[in-house]
């Protein structure tokens, strides 16, 4: 299993394997509640959520360390996609942020 995935972050298979900044595509909801969520578009199932929309980013660029440590951890490729293709929900604002793991 060798090759660079398509993020250019890490090789797979490299023998060294140190922290690097990874590009996340967020997703930024305002609630009915008046809180705030944050989806990894490129990043199936990552996204979290806070009471603002500062809290909701930090919280979601928490979750994207933790699933990409636990794929350098493994070893496995991660299962970025491209999110320019998806249909971003009506009213959300959309951020890119670098995360390092």
């Amino acid at each position: 299993m060798s090759g660079t995935i398509t993020n250019g972050a890490y090789r797979v298979g490299a023998t060294v394997w140190e922290p690097k900044s990874f590009r996340c595509h967020l997703a930024i909801l305002r609630e009915d509640d008046g809180s705030f969520s944050a989806i990894v578009l490129n990043l199936p199932g990552v996204g979290s959520c806070g009471a603002t929309e500062e809290a909701a980013v930090s919280n979601a660029r928490e979750a994207a360390i933790g699933v990409i440590e636990s794929f350098l951890k493994d070893r496995e490729q991660i299962p970025w996609r491209d999110s320019t293709t998806d249909s971003i929900p009506n009213g959300a604002r959309q951020k890119w942020i670098l995360v390092n793991a």
